[in-house]
């Protein structure tokens, strides 16, 4: 019988969190507690900032400006990548602008946010798409064109219509593709959106980190980014137990 998924991965967390520890501690020893605050200083001052709620309204706003790009920039990227990958002429014409527009970095469009939009939220909402959307179109085009040919010949055999063929063999197909993609993309939106923030906004925990490195307060800057991993690994632990649940057939199918 297998563990849960909890109890499996329980011992390897705390052990992995403990070495971070020493690690950390060994860090601040050798440079000094100015220049990087212990595990002790920052827990401290990350009890303070929760308890007096001055951190509270940058991480909900981290998180607005996450959830919104996200969801616009994961809807696009999976339908331009069905539609590509669907269709020759779509991508004939269309997959050479994405690949030239793919390398640039979302911290490179920043300057161009905030000529369109502004300092503000729309700016975010807009490098998150970035940061989203080509992940996900590239997981998902790749597992379009990854559907071995026995299946369309199998879908046509059957007499399916294009929508059968897509609802009963090309999606299940590219979900994993498409799972992939969106944990890449949540990574990446969640480390453009920090650098965003520095720049293009007036709230969030980027902000919140330039701020406190001007009030040269490094424990505020450490504490924060503290909070970005917790929050960066919550929601990767979320996809991938999404993965697990939904492509249980996986494990089925291949035993």
């Amino acid at each position: 019988m297998k563990k849960p998924f909890f109890a499996q991965s329980a011992l390897l967390l705390c052990a992995s969190f403990f070495i971070f520890l020493l690690v950390w501690e060994a860090i601040s020893l050798w440079l000094g507690t100015f220049l990087f605050p212990s595990p002790q200083v920052v827990a401290l001052q990350l009890a303070n900032i929760f308890g007096n709620g001055v951190v509270w309204p940058h991480i909900f706003a981290s998180l607005y400006h996450v959830l919104v790009g996200l969801f616009f920039g994961v809807l696009a990227g999976v339908a331009l990548g069905f539609i590509l990958g669907l269709s020759k002429l779509a991508s004939s014409l269309f997959k050479p602008i994405v690949e030239l527009l793919r390398p640039i970095p979302p911290i490179a469009w920043i300057p161009i946010a905030i000529l369109w939009f502004g300092l503000g939220d729309a700016s975010a909402f807009f490098i998150i798409f970035v940061a989203s959307f080509f992940p996900m179109f590239t997981n998902v085009y790749f597992g379009v064109h990854s559907l071995p040919l026995v299946f369309a010949r199998v879908s046509k055999g059957f007499g399916l219509s294009p929508l059968q063929k897509f609802w009963h063999i090309v999606l299940p197909f590219t979900s994993p593709y498409l799972l992939t993609g969106l944990k890449t993309a949540v990574g990446f939106s969640w480390m453009a959106i920090i650098a965003a923030e520095m720049i293009a906004s007036q709230a969030g925990l980027g902000y919140f980190i330039d701020y406190n490195r001007l009030l040269l307060m490094p424990e505020n800057v450490v504490g924060a980014m503290v909070i970005i991993g917790f929050i960066g690994f919550f929601f990767e632990w979320i996809v991938v137990y999404a993965e697990r649940k939904l492509l249980n057939w996986r494990s089925v199918a291949y035993a």
